[in-house]
């Protein structure tokens, strides 16, 4: 009820409302928290059931001691064999592969060993993956299908090892089991569930998903190292880009005989220069710039987007770099490059970094002026890491914080200011569906070739 109809409410109906409030304020929402959680429950219920079958043998009749000793042998076993059983047991899970891309399917498998002499019934594994897909009969084991609770085994046959396999479709980067996963039990009455930690034989690296990307954005005295790759620059390989007048010190092999015997004087051709240009990406990871949840926020499209931008430029030739909060990845092209990004994209945090001023002060970002510069952050990050033009050698690819905010949610700061000296941004990205077509096409080079 609101606070105007309140108001209107007679003296009566105020004190009504006051003593329902006082009647069920929680002073102790901890304490409560406890009860909850320890009576509303099987165990809980059949524990009360005891108590009270316990208090009428003591003070009504005698036959309430019979009572209490068959809830308390329901309750001993209930509890006992659960732990009896995962004492025997031992499994692990692996992968069929050591790395994927988001949304990929991959086949998972758990290998479980039952040292008892009896079979292990109502199996599960719970936490760190997100299951779905089937589960297949493998070596005796009876499989049920995969849902979000977990992977659920009907039974273990007793003194064997079982291998079970299922589909496993890792919804965002990371290292998978994000937790340890746990085989569970709470056979025969589901009175209490007994955990019992899986080992992990080789871990799931889930990479960024990316998309294709334009040409090499040009930039004048952009730093380039001796390489294959073509670019629109006079150099002393490649394609012919044009003739000049001879200048002392050029090939002779290089002259052009019938320019030359048409305008009386040597002219050469001037080739193109077979190079591989420079490119650092940076990326803001401070999360107060970030909006959204899950894999639709604007943190994980800025790493997508890098992930997208090295991948690409690393086909084409280019040497890449990159750098975030105190980690800095090496210029190189080979190829273990794209490898070397992905993963350390793949471990990134999700809720911890450093603003991007501090990251492009620090001594490895000052130092790569040389190069072609791309910093992907939000507007917000933007706003907060420049406060002068942008420099010749950057270009900014900014996600606005509008198109990524969920439901309810509000953007940490005000959006982008159209200032005189503000930045403009080279790629300016408002939702996630702008992504892949930006990313392909966005910018002059990519839209009439480099």
């Amino acid at each position: 009820m609101s606070e105007t109809n309140r108001r209107h409410l007679p003296l009566s109906g105020r004190l009504v409302f006051w003593l329902r409030r006082v009647s069920t304020y929680d002073v102790f929402p901890e304490f409560s928290a406890t009860v909850r959680r320890l009576l509303y429950n099987p165990m809980g219920v059949l524990i009360l059931a005891a108590l009270a079958a316990l208090l009428c043998g003591a003070f009504l009749h005698a036959q309430g001691f019979v009572l209490f000793g068959s809830v308390s042998a329901v309750l001993a076993l209930g509890s006992m064999w659960p732990w009896l059983t995962l004492r025997g047991l031992r499994g692990s899970i692996d992968f069929e592969k050591a790395r994927a891309v988001e949304g990929e399917r991959v086949e998972a498998y758990l290998t479980l060993r039952n040292r008892l002499p009896w079979t292990a019934y109502g199996l599960a594994v719970r936490d760190g993956l997100s299951n779905r897909g089937l589960c297949a009969e493998e070596d005796g084991a009876q499989l049920g299908e995969t849902c979000e609770g977990g992977i659920h085994i009907a039974w273990a046959p007793h003194r064997c090892t079982i291998r079970c396999r299922w589909i496993f479709v890792p919804a965002r980067r990371g290292v998978y089991p994000l937790s340890t996963p746990l085989v569970t039990t709470g056979f025969p009455f589901g009175l209490w569930e007994n955990k019992r930690a899986l080992s992990i034989a080789t871990p799931l690296v889930v990479w960024p998903r990316t998309y294709p990307v334009g040409p090499v954005p040009m930039v004048s005295g952009d730093q380039q190292v001796e390489g294959n790759v073509s670019r629109n620059k006079v150099g002393s390989n490649g394609d012919v880009l044009g003739v000049r007048p001879y200048r002392r010190g050029d090939s002779p092999r290089r002259i052009h005989w019938g320019q030359s015997a048409r305008h009386d004087r040597l002219i050469v051709c001037e080739l193109q220069s077979n190079a591989r240009p420079i490119v650092h990406l940076i990326l803001d990871t401070d999360p107060s710039v970030h909006v959204g949840r899950g894999n639709d926020s604007s943190y994980e499209w800025a790493i997508r987007i890098v992930a997208s931008l090295a991948i690409g430029w690393l086909t084409a030739g280019v040497e890449v770099r990159a750098a975030w909060n105190e980690q800095v990845i090496p210029a190189s092209s080979g190829p273990k490059q794209p490898s070397v990004l992905l993963d350390a994209l793949a471990k990134l945090p999700d809720a911890e970094g450093m603003p991007l001023r501090e990251t492009m002060s620090r001594a490895a970002c000052r130092g790569l002026t040389d190069g072609l510069q791309i910093i992907v952050t939000t507007d917000v990050g933007m706003d907060r890491a420049t406060d002068g033009p942008v420099e010749e050698y950057q270009r900014w690819v900014v996600l606005q914080t509008e198109g990524f905010l969920c439901t309810g949610q509000t953007a940490p700061a005000p959006p982008l200011r159209a200032c005189g000296n503000r930045i403009r941004p080279w790629l300016l990205i408002d939702s996630p569906d702008h992504v892949p077509p930006l990313l392909r096409g966005g910018w002059k080079e990519a839209q009439h070739g480099s």
